[in-house]
């Protein structure tokens, strides 16, 4: 147990050095834009508002965060992103030792156009279609592991990220550390660092990884025994732009003792990178060991709505 408080201690430590470089550091465009988009119908319903939640689906958000899960989880999502690519996620996690192990996939398929080059007959100003496809997608896959003595939880991960574009790819490695303390009747406040490493090149072009500095607080509460609500907040602070802040409230009816019925809203700043509304929602269906997860944002880019849902089961 000394060792898990060491652990702890070093992670809080870290985590509060990188809050300013973070929120003051600027730069270029980054990579793998993947890292960037959600991963959670539930944390994208509530406004982004991840890095408190506990669960397996916490690999993508907070490391630390998969210390409360109990035996074994997992959870798979996905959606229909801008201009018919498709964004998933699938996470397990399992009690191994005095901490939780979990594993973690995203990725994020652009789909396949028609191949066009340079027609040297006009020189070079017009393009020729070759009869074959071009495709591009980015993978990331994730291993982490977190821990809790007494009322503090610390984790890591270690994260493979894979981005293809055409005949080029790259791969490069990154690190997330996140803390998380229990406060009084079940609230929460978190910490997490995500994507320190250096850069991904692809072909002849390097770019930085998007480097993300989250702080997040959750707080539930119990409205009669069979009403709860919980309210999730988190400030999210890119490499290289301003704080995004976001939260949501999950509310959860306990129709029957295998049956709940859970519906949720949230709000998230939109920034100038960000054409998406600054609304969101979202709604569930959970049983004994399992759950179905819905969540909507609307977007001006593809003229509609983004729809990802997901499926839970835990023991």
């Amino acid at each position: 147990m000394r060792v898990i408080a060491i652990l702890a201690r070093c992670c809080f430590a870290l985590v509060a050095g990188l809050l300013p470089a973070a929120a003051l550091a600027q730069g270029g465009q980054s990579a793998a834009i993947i890292l960037e988009l959600p991963a959670s119908p539930r944390a994208m319903a509530l406004g982004g508002a991840g890095t408190s939640l506990e669960g397996d689906a916490a690999i993508f958000y907070n490391p630390a965060q998969l210390a409360a899960v109990q035996q074994v989880a997992a959870s798979l999502s996905a959606q229909r992103y801008i201009f018919s690519s498709t964004l998933g996620a699938f996470s397990a996690a399992a009690r191994i030792g005095p901490g939780t192990a979990a594993i973690g996939v995203q990725a994020l398929e652009y789909g396949s156009e028609d191949e066009v080059v340079p027609d040297e007959n006009f020189g070079g100003e017009r393009g020729r279609l070759t009869g074959a496809t071009v495709d591009a997608g980015d993978l990331v896959a994730t291993l982490a592991y977190g821990v809790a003595t007494g009322r503090m939880r610390a984790g890591v991960g270690a994260k493979v990220i894979r981005q293809r574009i055409a005949d080029q790819s790259g791969t490069a490695p990154a690190f997330d550390i996140g803390v998380a303390v229990a406060l009084w009747r079940g609230a929460t406040v978190a910490a997490a660092v995500q994507n320190l490493g250096g850069s991904l090149e692809t072909g002849t072009t390097a770019s930085p990884l998007p480097r993300v500095v989250r702080v997040g607080a959750s707080m539930p509460y119990a409205f009669t025994p069979n009403l709860t609500l919980l309210a999730a907040v988190d400030v999210v602070v890119p490499r290289t732009s301003d704080a995004v802040p976001g939260g949501g409230i999950e509310m959860q009816w306990q129709a029957s003792p295998g049956l709940a019925l859970i519906g949720r809203v949230g709000g998230v700043r939109v920034t100038g990178d960000d054409d998406g509304s600054p609304l969101a929602a979202g709604a569930g269906i959970a049983g004994r060991h399992l759950a179905v997860d819905y969540a909507f944002r609307s977007f001006d880019l593809v003229g509609g709505a983004m729809h990802r849902l997901g499926i839970r089961w835990w023991r």
